[in-house]
């Protein structure tokens, strides 16, 4: 029997001190031992990476960008599937298992886990399930939904754009251009819903539909970056 494809999770950080160590506690518990874990950091301070214990961990320094951080990721992974993965998102139990199945369908080029926020309101819950019935619908899954692809594949689709902002929207978008299956898994990762309750969670909603749908019509990256950071300080 030959051996099941490792895994190299992938984990884009800019000051994630607080959620790193426990991030990397539940890829352990959660891919088991036939992963890699890699760690990009795109600040300069070396905070997150200093609060690493694991000398298994694989610790790289990128310049700022999570397409920029990711791509750098995978250019350096030794496992046959990329996981990208946000460190305030959770794996669910026996997430290799899913992944290595999922990936074992014949048309199946990537997928993503469904949509969960560790905040149990009603607007968190709707926003989860709207955000969950668009992705079903579109096969356009966000990064918070620890994205998943053979290498090889990802390496054949020219990596991530190094844009700003929707750098997943466009990259999924390709894939569909190019006929091939995007499976979403029924299984939910849970995703801190810490920006969402800073921003206000329907307005944090709203902004992401406006500047998703700005990004349809063709506003380029850039402009829609600029965007997001004014709403954010606002």
């Amino acid at each position: 029997m030959s051996p099941s494809p490792k895994i190299s999770v992938i984990i884009p950080v800019y000051d994630e001190a607080e959620t790193i160590v426990p991030c990397i506690a539940n890829v352990r518990k959660c891919c088991g031992e036939n992963c890699e874990i890699i760690i990009v950091d795109g600040s300069t301070d070396g905070s997150t990476l200093s609060a690493v214990s694991d000398d298994r961990v694989v610790l790289l320094v990128s310049p700022p960008g999570r397409a920029v951080q990711m791509n750098c990721g995978a250019q350096n992974a030794q496992g046959d599937i990329l996981l990208f993965l946000h460190a305030d998102t959770i794996l669910p139990n026996a997430a290799d298992l899913l992944i290595r199945k999922a990936l074992r369908a014949p048309c199946a080029t990537a997928g993503a886990f469904k949509l969960g926020f560790d905040n149990t309101s009603r607007t968190i819950k709707l926003i989860a399930f709207i955000a969950d019935l668009r992705c079903r619908i579109e096969r356009v899954p966000y990064g918070d939904q620890a994205i998943f692809i053979p290498k090889s594949t990802f390496h054949a689709l020219g990596g991530y754009p190094e844009i700003p902002l929707m750098e997943d929207v466009e990259f999924f978008q390709t894939i569909k251009k190019l006929r091939k299956e995007v499976v979403i898994l029924k299984e939910s990762v849970m995703t801190s819903a810490r920006r969402y309750l800073a921003t206000g969670p329907l307005r944090c909603a709203l902004r992401n539909t406006c500047l998703r749908l700005l990004h349809r019509f063709g506003v380029r990256a850039e402009i829609l970056a600029a965007m997001y950071r004014k709403k954010k300080v606002s």
